[in-house]
């Protein structure tokens, strides 16, 4: 009986996911009940036991603190949507899915004859013995008593293949091929759009250059700029960003009037908006890469024709499928239909007489799927060579960069020096001024009111001790000296020590760092260590420290909730300014629910290595 329930719920979910349906998800979602049914009859007559191979079920979306459920990037007011988002990707997501769906399929043609063995056996003996031929009846009746416990292990067995929890499956293998080839599809069809930005650029430079072609270009740039992203994700062939600045406001003369050079020429306008419009439009016609933009999305049509061979296969196989599957669907509930996929496979391809439309379509499917990621690969690079920046747009931004980092580290360490000035003049200097005007006075008291002068002497001790304290603290903040003594290694061990959290520090440096760099990556995982006492509700923190390829690179990792952004003005955005004034970077990764990984990357060389030293906290070799 189950065998046979499995095609109808099968046409049930095939109707509700191709007919647009608002709630696919609950109908897969009860359709479980039918495979987990077979788990439990499976374990109770055949003696296997078959666990449940789903996903855990997604829980309530929760309400953020401005009163919006979030799904992605989206927001909404009301749980509903977000709540069925999240149940139809788990439905979706869990490859416990496809395996029912299979074993719906295939049940009656292999577990319902398994399951019928020993009933047929035994109804035909009975039937035998009826019609007065006892000897073969009873033969029959003990046959099937006799097979009828190893027919259900084979049976439970057989539903253990497919609905017990699966190490590796059809789905995980061929799930990221067959997404290759619809991405190749997708390439295929974004070329058009392509092609319509190029033609909307030519007209828009035919007609009015001035005018309508800065925007027309700032659009394709876009979708360029999109795409770039794209065939890095799809093929990891990464392409950089190659376009220029845009230019500054303009600033008008003296008589209210604004210009615009070009070389040996200028144009003097009368209002700031035709000034902008003016210089934008050179900003557009001097970057070359808004040449190079024009020029790939141009070539984009004839490279379609290319990626269009296996699309086509691709793309064709699977409706020819689709459309054998529905046709026969629909026969089968008394339907004529006067054609078939078959015939018109035939008719337009007569060498494959004879073949049935779906294994031809799945025939082409694979093919195309099996050479679409050396085409996508192709296309990518193909891209590459003229959406990347030349070598001298490269140069030019990384020296803008450079130039940019130095005038921050510069500002920064401006900023810094006036704040040991304030804090030497507000703090230190004035003690100490205070510890002369007290030992003026006892020169005063010392000879008529000896214990009174003994009070200002002691007085004047406790203002030396403060103000010694706070030159402690002031240089350490400039330079810590452990640095100086110990090295980063030891330095970072002891920011670990004091850290309120179970810190622990591994470092394998090998030598010693230059004392700018030190202090660098020191601040940074000091401010970092900070960041996650006070924000990630984190109950350890892994700091990894080692020198390697000429880098030298520091890893946090709390185990706290995530979600941490380097937004502008952050500690971490200053961890991030503090590091481009020596060529490094900052990478974080901090999903919902954590972990939060902070890596820290520095090119430098070592000098003669220190001498090691132990830590209480974390293992570390130097």
């Amino acid at each position: 009986m189950l065998a046979m329930l499995g095609p109808p719920l099968l046409v049930v979910l095939f109707v509700t996911a191709h007919m647009g349906l608002p709630s696919p998800a609950f109908f897969f979602e009860h359709a479980r009940r039918l495979p987990a049914l077979a788990r439990r009859l499976s374990g109770r007559w055949g003696g296997v036991e078959i666990p449940s191979p789903y996903h855990p079920a997604p829980g309530s979306p929760k309400r953020d603190l401005d009163g919006w459920y979030r799904d992605g990037d989206d927001l909404y007011r009301s749980a509903a949507v977000p709540a069925y988002l999240a149940r139809l990707r788990w439905i979706a997501g869990d490859s416990a899915t496809t395996r029912d769906l299979w074993w719906m399929a295939l049940n009656p043609l292999i577990g319902g004859p398994l399951a019928l063995l020993t009933p047929a056996l035994i109804s035909g003996g009975l039937v035998v013995v009826w019609l007065q031929r006892p000897a073969l009846g009873g033969a029959a009746v003990l046959l099937g008593i006799a097979v009828g416990p190893a027919a259900l292990r084979w049976h439970a067995r057989w539903t253990g293949a497919l609905l017990a929890p699966a190490r590796a499956n059809a789905g995980q293998v061929l799930g990221p091929r067959v997404l290759t080839g619809l991405r190749l599809c997708a390439s295929v069809a974004l070329a058009f759009m392509a092609v319509v930005l190029a033609v909307v650029q030519v007209l828009a430079i035919v007609l009015t250059a001035t005018r309508l072609w800065p925007d027309a270009v700032l659009a394709g740039r876009r979708y360029v700029s999109w795409r770039r992203v794209r065939l890095g994700a799809w093929t990891g062939v990464r392409i950089a960003e190659p376009y220029r600045g845009e230019p500054l406001p303009p600033q008008p003369d003296h008589n209210g009037s604004y210009r615009t050079m070009w070389g040996e020429f200028g144009t003097v306008h009368r209002t700031r908006e035709s000034a902008a419009r003016a210089r934008r439009w050179q900003w557009i016609v001097r970057d070359p890469a808004s040449w190079r933009d024009l020029a790939w999305l141009s070539l984009e049509l004839p490279v379609a024709v290319v990626l269009a061979g296996p699309a086509a296969l691709i793309a064709g196989g699977f409706v020819i499928c689709w459309l054998w599957v529905w046709i026969h669907l629909l026969r089968s509930v008394g339907w004529q239909v006067p054609w078939s996929p078959d015939d018109l496979l035939h008719a337009s391809m007569p060498a494959l007489a004879g073949v049935p439309a779906p294994v031809a379509g799945m025939a082409a499917a694979a093919l195309g799927i099996a050479i679409a990621p050396l085409v996508l690969r192709w296309h990518a690079r193909l891209s590459r060579l003229l959406l990347a920046p030349s070598k001298a747009a490269v140069m030019s931004q990384r020296i803008g960069e450079l130039t940019t980092s130095r005038t921050q580290l510069s500002d920064a360490q401006a900023a810094e020096l006036r704040r040991i000035e304030r804090d030497l003049h507000d703090g230190a200097q004035t003690r100490w001024i205070a510890v002369g005007m007290t030992l003026g006075a006892v020169e005063d008291l010392i000879a008529r009111d000896p214990e009174a002068a003994k009070e200002m002497v002691a007085k004047a001790k406790a203002l030396s001790v403060s103000a010694l304290g706070e030159l402690r603290e002031l240089i350490r903040g400039i330079h810590p000296p452990v640095l100086a003594d110990r090295g980063l290694a030891d330095a970072v061990r002891t920011l670990a020590l004091d850290a309120p959290l179970d810190a622990e520090v591994r470092a394998i440096v090998g030598g010693q760092v230059a004392p700018p760099i030190e202090a660098a990556v020191y601040f940074a995982v000091s401010e970092l260590l900070a960041n996650v006492a006070k924000h990630a509700e984190a109950s350890k923190v892994l700091v990894d420290l080692r020198h390697t390829n000429g880098v030298l690179k520091a890893t946090v990792t709390d185990d706290g909730r995530g979600g941490a952004a380097a937004g502008s003005g952050g500690g971490l955005y200053g961890i991030r300014r503090r590091l481009e004034g020596f060529d490094g970077v900052l990478t974080l990764v901090s999903p919902p629910g954590g972990p939060t990984v902070a890596t820290l990357e520095i090119p430098c060389a070592l000098s003669s290595p220190r001498t090691p030293s132990s830590s209480e906290k974390g293992s570390s070799t130097c």
